[in-house]
């Protein structure tokens, strides 16, 4: 989405997001902003069938790109579903601390 509103530079109107709504099913990337479940729903499968169905869906919708929110290095489980599902780290945010 970001990228067919950048092409209007910030203008909606007067007809424009016209342009928005019959453009938007030629979108071919996608954010998924949130992948995790609570923990009394881990190891349920719950996490299995959500992938799923976003993958269900963005083949649905010929998405060839996904991307997904800043996932801790430390969250092994989310990384290996990640991995398995063929993504790559591509972006690395650290954040260091020093007293001034």
């Amino acid at each position: 989405m970001n990228k067919l509103l950048a092409k209007l530079n910030g203008r909606l109107l007067p007809l424009r997001w016209l342009r928005v709504l019959r453009e938007r099913s030629r979108l071919d990337e996608v954010r998924v902003f949130a992948l995790g479940v609570k923990h009394e729903h881990r190891h349920t499968g719950t996490a299995a069938a959500f992938y799923a169905e976003i993958w269900r869906e963005c083949l649905r919708r010929r998405i060839r790109r996904a991307e997904t929110g800043w996932i801790l290095e430390v969250n092994e489980p989310m990384n290996r579903a990640m991995q398995a599902l063929g993504g790559d780290i591509v972006k690395r945010y650290r954040l260091y601390e020093r007293e001034i």
